[in-house]
This record gives structure tokens, C-alpha cells and sequence, in this order.
């Protein structure tokens, strides 16, 4: 749910992390457990199937203000001991259940807050099915109370400066407001079939979940839309949608061959745009299914359909199928990607917690990116960049992890903007091959089921060969991000970085880190595991570079401070040369890690001196001395650096 609108050299380094995260080897004995049971530890049965019937016909002609409904479920004891008794949910503040039927029967029951006890017909034991059929009605709801069920009238002034266009109807339910409109078991961890028809007046369409199985007219002046879903739903993904809907279709042929339907629900008046609106119309969602098909295999379900309505407080919800869409975001490129990704990362692979919801938002937010960057680099790069932006802004207000996100804030930018950004470091750590196959392993594990973070965690394990949990310790379980500051030094013919990491909390990350030295007619690049709070990074540069860029690429999302620190971390007096050989004049490089007298002897191999540069007294840095050869014969000479530090030596050999 959408609420506000060079590789190689890296790999190598990534897989030095790897290894020194001590996975290679121990994965095999260090493995995490998967969690693919039963997420809910109170749950005594598997719910099988929903059959709903509801007649909307009052609501939205306006002649009641209520509906009444009927709900089967087909359900299977989970439990070794015999099921005599089953908590359903419904929320009576607007769901009234009024009677419970089983075989014929009419059974007890026993509302408990949000829970309806109901005393079964018979004790069902393992491998038994259960059917029951419970008789309902949902009283009205004000505009401001409205909950899981909404509904409003064209005409109608909700505000001094809104009129609501058209007439409609709807269901929103996530996190857990199904059972505010529909008796249910509204947990995610248990998926279920489903079959929804509804009555409505002549003229209207109810758009629901699935394949739509019979188009009734009743004669009196209503028609009923029954529509069935052939895969397993969450009851949060179960929607319908009404309205005086202009349909716009087209026909899609998956990655495997089959063919489905795409459709828009839109106003009549914005048909046209469904047919070619410039930044998404129906044939662009077309593409955009195509290329996710690229990524993450066939469409997994046999249609997609979008309905556009207003008012409608959420921007977008990718309900099962059918997506809902605030009007003005349904030909909005970003916000139909995004609820399209969903598809595949929340609807086929579902939560099993909402401690998880970064698997559903993270994954379609990097979705929404990807789908962008495959149109445009820097778009991509823009796109990522604002994602880390937000999230900072919000990370200056509330502190806290992706995983198990505090109340309130369980759709906050942490599990859409930070989550999508830990996936795209995930890829470059591992590399698109191996990413894009971790996708598929998931999908291929937990199709049309349920997955927690640890699940997700084991599956990247699996294809990187490696344990990490390091990884997901420091970007899914702990709240931050790392902030930077570097500083680097020439000495002699390298060139020395220093990275410091000066957040509070977590105190560091380990991850692998690169410098650029850029230079006249070129560039460096150096890869390094950065792993402490301080370290020292060197690597072999002749020339002075003209500037230094910590993470060139941007592949780590983080925050970089000046350098504070008054003095560099010398450890030891150098000395070098370059050219070395040399023809002529050589360079000699030196650093004293104090303030010291400095003097250069240069020796032949006898033992002569033969030369003598007197640079008197130095602070504390780095510098340069050009020894000319003129008046020397070739061969090998030695320079001797003498300091009230130490002394340090080296060779050069002189070529005319």
C-alpha cells in the first residue's frame, strides 16, 4: 500500500566481505531455522474458504443505510486435539453477526470484544472440514467514522470545498479492517480461497477479486457480480469496488503463455486516459507487467485490473487482482508500478506478520525504482536519492528498525524508503545475477503462501552461499544508518584514506566501501571492507590526485560529515620515490607523524655521500623534495631521511 504520494571490482570486495563475515564456510552449520508454520500462536484452524454474499442494492441507491451479508467459511482444525469451538473476527461497532447456522443448525455464540465465539455442531478432529454460515449486517457509518467499509453519493458536500463526482462504494481493509465489513479470520498468515457476489443497482459495477464468474440481472432493477479468486487470498487483499465504472481492456499474454486481461474502472470521464495517457495508460501497464515478468517471472494470477475513485484516503492499495487507486493516481506512472509490483511481493508472497511489512512495501518501492531505471539511469539515481532523503527526514524525528516497526508507524518510510534502499545495497553486494536469482527462489519457495523476514533472510543465504545475518542484523534490525567522515593523505607514491563512522547508534556497520582518486587523464577506484568505527585504507597512486569522493557510485545509503578531526592518524615515518628508476631528478615523497628537524643524505654504494638537502624544521604532514642526478654517473645510491623522530632509508637507481 502506496500512503504518500565498476561492478566487478565491487563484487570482488563483496565477496571479501563474505568471507570475512565467516559465512562461506559455516553457512551450512550457522543456517537460520525457516519460519514457515502458523504465525499465530492462538489459532486453532486452517481457514479453506470464504464465500461472501452482499447486498450493497440500499446503500447505494440511498434507500438504507445498512447492508446485509452472508458469509460461508470452509475451515480445518490445525490442532491434534478436536476443534468444538472457533474465534471468528468481527468488529461490533459496525458488523452485527445475527445468527450462526452449521448443518442446518443454529449454533451458540458468544461475542468477546472483537471476537465472536462460536460453538460448533460437533467436535471436528484432524483431517475433518467444517462448514458454517454466519447472517450479518453492517450498521451505518458516518463519513468521518466510516471503517473497512465506505461509501458516499455524487452531489454530496463533504467539505466546504470538495463535492464527492459519483456515487460509490468500497471496501479498504489493510492492516485489519476486513472484519469490520466481512466476518473473517483477518490475519495474514492465514490465506484462504474466496468467492464474493454482490447486489447492486442496474448501471453500477462490482469489481472484485479474481475471475469474474456470472453477471446477474435480477429484474428488479439490480444486478449481482460474482466473482471468485482461484489463488489463496489474505483477508486484507479482499476488496470489492462499485461505481457507474467506464471499463477499458485490453488482453495480455504472460511470460508462460497464458493470456489474462488487463482493465482500468475508471469514471467515464476518464476513459480517454486509460487509453492514452501520456505518462501511464493501459498499454504502458502492460509494459511495465512485461518487464516485471523479466525480473521476477510470470504474472501470477489471471488478471489485473485497477479501479480509479475518489474520495479514497489512501493513494493506492494493491488489493489481490484488482487494485484500487486514488483518481489521481491512476495514470500515475510511479504509483501503478508500485501497486503493481505488489502482485508478485505481497499478494502471490504475503506477509506472515506485520512485523514483515517491509517484505510487501520495501520490495514494491524497489520495484517502482527499478521499473524506473530501466527507462533511465539518472531518473533511477534521482528516484533513489529522494527515497534516502525522506527517510532522513524522518529518522530525525523517530528512531526504528525496519523489522517490527513501532504502532504507527507501520507504514512509515523506514519499510518503504530505507527498506527499498537495503535492497539495492543487497544487489550490489551480491551482484545482479545472484539478486535477481534470490527473487526467484523466494518466489519459487513461497508462491501463493506466506513468508516472515528470517524466510527471506534464509533465502539470500541460500543463493549467496554465505550466513548473512550480519547484514540484516545491522540494515533490518537495528533502526540507523552509517554516517560517514574521511579525510586521505599522499604518502610518497600511495595514497592513504581515513574513515571514521560517527553515528550513535548502531556504532558501526560492516560493509564494503569504495574511494575514488580522481586525477588528471583518469581515475582510481579502491574497494576496501570497512568494518570499525576508524580505519586506514592505502592503495599505490604516483601523482596527486585532484579530488577524493568516498562512495563514488552511491551505493551505500548514509550521510557524509567533514572531516573533524585537527591532525591525521600517523603511524610511522615514511619515505619514497618516484620515478624510481629515474633518469634525471626523482621525487622524493616523506611524512613525519611530529614536528621534527628533517635532512636528506644521498650515498653511493661505497659509502660516499654525495649530496645533502637540508629542509631545517617541518610540522607534522607530508611532503615532497625533487633530488636532481645531475653530475652522478649511473648506478644504485641510497637516501637516507634523518630525523629527531628516526632515520629511514631507500634506493634508487639512476639510469642516464
Amino acid at each position: 500500500m502506496r500512503l504518500r504520494v565498476s561492478p566487478g571490482i565491487y563484487h570482488a570486495v563483496c565477496t571479501l566481505l563474505l568471507i570475512f563475515s565467516g559465512g562461506l564456510n559455516c553457512f551450512a552449520q550457522n543456517r537460520r531455522p525457516v519460519y514457515t508454520a502458523n504465525y499465530s500462536s492462538h489459532h486453532s484452524y486452517d481457514m479453506i474458504e470464504y464465500k461472501l454474499f452482499m447486498d450493497w442494492y440500499g446503500i447505494i441507491s440511498g434507500s438504507s443505510d445498512s447492508y446485509f451479508g452472508v458469509m460461508q467459511v470452509t475451515f480445518r482444525p490445525d490442532l491434534v486435539t478436536p476443534l468444538n469451538k472457533m474465534d471468528i473476527d468481527n468488529d461490533t461497532t459496525y458488523l452485527r453477526v445475527d445468527s450462526v447456522v452449521a448443518s442446518g443448525r443454529a449454533l451458540q455464540l458468544n461475542s468477546v470484544g472483537s471476537k465472536l465465539n462460536i460453538t460448533l455442531d460437533k467436535n471436528y478432529n484432524a483431517g475433518d472440514t467444517g462448514v458454517v454460515e454466519l447472517y450479518y449486517h453492517v450498521v451505518e457509518q458516518s463519513p468521518n467514522s466510516q471503517k473497512g467499509f465506505y461509501y458516499y453519493y455524487g452531489g454530496e458536500q463533504l467539505t466546504a470545498s470538495y463535492t464527492v463526482p459519483h456515487t460509490l462504494a468500497y471496501t479498504m481493509s489493510e492492516p485489519a479492517d476486513a472484519h469490520d465489513w466481512m466476518p473473517c479470520y483477518d490475519d495474514p498468515s492465514d490465506k484462504a480461497m474466496c468467492e464474493i457476489s454482490v447486489r447492486v443497482p442496474s448501471g453500477y459495477t462490482a469489481a472484485s477479486n479474481g475471475t469474474l464468474v456470472d453477471e446477474i440481472d435480477n429484474h428488479d432493477g439490480s444486478l449481482t457480480f460474482d466473482w471468485k479468486e482461484n489463488y489463496p487470498i489474505a483477508t486484507y487483499l479482499m476488496c470489492v469496488t462499485a461505481a457507474r465504472f467506464a471499463v477499458i481492456e485490453r488482453s495480455y499474454t504472460k511470460s508462460d503463455g497464458s493470456t489474462i486481461p488487463i482493465r482500468y474502472y475508471v469514471y467515464p470521464e476518464d476513459s480517454s486516459g486509460a487509453l492514452s495517457n501520456s505518462d501511464c495508460s493501459i498499454d504502458t501497464v502492460a509494459s511495465m507487467i512485461k518487464f516485471y515478468e523479466s525480473l521476477y517471472g510470470a504474472f501470477p494470477f489471471d488478471k489485473y485490473c485497477m479501479t480509479g475513485i475518489e474520495p479514497f484516503g489512501y493513494g493506492g492499495m494493491e488489493h489481490q487482482t484488482i487494485t484500487t487507486l486514488l483518481r489521481k493516481y491512476e495514470f500515475r506512472r510511479d504509483v501503478v508500478a508500485h501497486e503493481l509490483a505488489h502482485q508478485w511481493w505481497g499478494d502471490m508472497v504475503t506477509l506472515g506478520t506485520w512485523n514483515d511489512i517491509w517484505l510487501n512495501e520495501s520490495f514494491a518501492t524497489y520495484s517502482e525504482a527499478m521499473q524506473l531505471e530501466h527507462l533511465s539511469q539518472s531518473s533511477f539515481e534521482n528516484e533513489m536519492q529522494n527515497y534516502e532523503n525522506e527517510y532522513f527526514n524522518e529518522y530525525s524525528q523517530i528512531q526504528y528498525a525496519i523489522y517490527a516497526p513501532p504502532p504507527g508507524y507501520v507504514f512509515g518510510l523506514a519499510e518503504y524508503y530505507k527498506g527499498a534502499w537495503v535492497l539495492n545495497m543487497l544487489r550490489y553486494i551480491v551482484g545482479d545475477s545472484t539478486f535477481f536469482a534470490i527473487f526467484r527462489t523466494y518466489r519459487s519457495d513461497f508462491q501463493f503462501g506466506n513468508a516472515v523476514t528470517l524466510d527471506f533472510e534464509n533465502v539470500v543465504g541460500e543463493d549467496t552461499h554465505s550466513d548473512m545475518s550480519w547484514f540484516f542484523d545491522e540494515w533490518i534490525f537495528q533502526p540507523g544508518y552509517p554516517v560517514y567522515s574521511y579525510t586521505y593523505r599522499r604518502e610518497g607514491s600511495s595514497l592513504v584514506f581515513y574513515l571514521k563512522q560517527v553515528q550513535t547508534s548502531p556504532r558501526t556497520f560492516k560493509m564494503p566501501v569504495e574511494f575514488a582518486a580522481y586525477f588528471q587523464g583518469g581515475k582510481t577506484i579502491g574497494s576496501f571492507v570497512d568494518s570499525s568505527i576508524t580505519q586506514t585504507f592505502t592503495i599505490p597512486l604516483p601523482v596527486q590526485p585532484d579530488s577524493v569522493v568516498f562512495d563514488p557510485a552511491d551505493k551505500i545509503m548514509k550521510r557524509v560529515v567533514p572531516w573533524s578531526d585537527t591532525t591525521l592518524p600517523y603511524s610511522s615515518l615514511l619515505l619514497s620515490s618516484f620515478p624510481n628508476p629515474f633518469t634525471l631528478e626523482t621525487q622524493l615523497g616523506y611524512t613525519m607523524p611530529a614536528g621534527t628537524k628533517v635532512s636528506f643524505e644521498i650515498y653511493d654504494v661505497v659509502g660516499r655521500k654525495v649530496r645533502n638537502i637540508d629542509k631545517g624544521y617541518q610540522e607534522a604532514g607530508t611532503y615532497t623534495v625533487n633530488f636532481n642526478g645531475s653530475g652522478l654517473a649511473s648506478g644504485v645510491y641510497f637516501c637516507r631521511m634523518s630525523t629527531d623522530l628516526g632515520n629511514r632509508t631507500i634506493k634508487l637507481l639512476l639510469e642516464k
